[in-house]
């Protein structure tokens, strides 16, 4: 009997170190991410206790549906003609079936266990970010660091921003269990507020709000203070008009003087080494993104507006930056740069919103003509260029990329029904998370659900593996039960 408890206390020890390597890795490292879905297999394997994995995954609902998604993928081989691509897609959404695998069949025993999984993943965080931040404001120059988007040191801007975002509401439950330590929490959450600011990332600052509203809708539901629902409602629909608002205002461009392009270009070359018939490290014509930032000054487009100009700005226009505002940290500069481009639309290349509405658009257009059952698991890559070079975009060919949107990406693959099919997993998921009163699963499928319309979440290993992990996490009801008693 002592042997066997001995044994038991080991192997939850090995589960927690396995579980532990795959949550540092999809913060911050694919090789930690690998290894921890090599030992996991390599355990479930040398443990042998098939008999008991079977029973956990079987009565586990939403492994099943995962498990049905990914023979979807499989399915989609079948009206596949690039094979290549198929396979590697089958690759990367491999963590999809191997991480639930792992949690699920050997589901974590005690809340502690989880409480301990969080700490780590916040501290993974904490220290992640604060390398990023230091690197990027102290050692910039060192690094070559060109756009805030090189703020993230750990894989996608975007995905670290969704990161940190989840990493709030774990901080406000974590400090329900660790009283002692709240002060510690109350830092970190202002701190990863703080970053979110600074980051730009949109898709992230969506997540924090989604969070943040969700959080204070959650709490004031549960006690029945329907009044002050109304408000924080009141105030979120305020935030929003006021920001769509703003974005409709156009900018002014202040003509000084007649605009002398020969002295211009004459000028410039003699400032800087681009030359000013090239493309910035933006890759956007230079001599529009000078002429645009030359406006935000209120200088004239001429040679002489060009000698008005600091060696900062001259780095500033080499960069890509079309406006001094823009140059500024945190939420407004992306702000104004959004609205330029929502005002000037005509070319969308190196602009991100107007590069994501082609990217729509084209989807849209395969989705309309294989709205049945898609294009297949491997051909929407090639389904994508096609359209673009059919409906002739404006696109430059390294910039025709995939939809960015996971809604669309499913259903030009598998059309219509493979589309209702995601859906329902995630809706069902949710309702899931609201019956059992689990407000991290609660506000993570709900940060999944919005920002699958800004991103091909799931296109990319770490988007995947994150997805996967805290999916897992959430998918039994006894976890979620015991994380709010």
């Amino acid at each position: 009997m002592f042997l066997k408890l001995r044994q038991a206390l080991i192997q939850d020890k090995i589960h927690f170190f396995i579980l532990s390597l795959l949550l540092v890795g999809i913060v911050s490292s694919k090789f930690f991410l690998s290894l921890g879905m090599m030992l996991g297999g390599l355990n479930l394997l040398l443990v042998a206790d098939f008999k008991g994995n079977f029973a956990n995954l079987k009565k586990n609902r939403f492994f099943i549906f995962i498990l049905l998604f990914y023979l979807m993928h499989l399915l989609g081989m079948f009206w596949t003609d690039d094979r290549s691509h198929g396979f590697d897609d089958l690759r990367v959404k491999a963590s999809l079936i191997a991480i639930p695998l792992i949690i699920c069949s050997n589901p974590i025993p005690t809340a502690s266990i989880i409480r301990k999984l969080f700490l780590l993943f916040v501290l993974t965080l904490l220290v992640t970010s604060i390398y990023n931040f230091t690197i990027y404001t102290l050692f910039r120059e060192n690094f070559e660091l060109n756009d805030i988007r090189d703020l993230s040191r750990y894989g996608s801007h975007i995905r670290y921003g969704i990161l940190i975002a989840v990493g709030i509401p774990v901080l406000i439950e974590l400090k329900s269990y660790y009283p002692k330590w709240k002060y510690l929490f109350l830092l970190a959450g202002l701190w990863f507020l703080f970053y979110s600011y600074y980051s730009q990332v949109l898709s992230g600052i969506i997540a924090v709000l989604i969070v943040v509203f969700g959080t204070l809708l959650w709490k004031l539901f549960n006690a029945k203070k329907y009044f002050w629902v109304l408000g924080i409602i009141s105030i979120f629909l305020v935030l929003i008009s006021s920001t769509i608002l703003y974005l409709m205002i156009p900018i002014e461009n202040k003509e000084t003087s007649p605009a002398n392009y020969i002295s211009l270009k004459e000028e410039w070359n003699k400032r800087s080494l681009i030359p000013f018939d090239s493309l910035d490290l933006r890759k956007q014509k230079l001599s529009s993104t000078l002429e645009r930032y030359l406006h935000s000054k209120n200088l004239p487009v001429r040679g002489d507006g060009v000698l008005k100009l600091s060696s900062k700005d001259i780095h500033n226009i080499e960069l890509g930056y079309a406006d001094i505002n823009e140059t500024k940290s945190g939420l407004m500069a992306r702000l104004y740069g959004v609205r330029f481009q929502i005002h000037n639309a005509s070319d969308p290349n190196g602009h991100s919103i107007l590069e994501r509405i082609e990217y729509w658009k084209t989807g849209g257009q395969v989705i309309k003509e294989n709205w049945v059952f898609g294009v297949g698991t491997g051909d929407k890559k090639n389904a994508m260029e096609q359209m673009y070079e059919i409906k002739n975009s404006k696109l430059l060919p390294e910039r025709r990329l995939r939809a960015h949107n996971t809604y669309i990406t499913f259903c030009l693959t598998f059309g219509l029904f493979g589309l209702v099919f995601f859906c329902y997993i995630l809706f069902n998921f949710l309702r899931f998370q609201l019956k059992n009163q689990s407000l991290i699963g609660f506000l993570f499928i709900c940060v999944s659900i919005i920002t699958f319309i800004f991103e091909d979440s799931l296109e990319t290993q770490m988007g995947v593996s994150f997805f996967a992990f805290f999916f897992a996490l959430f998918s039994r009801k006894i976890q979620t039960e015991e994380l709010n008693t």
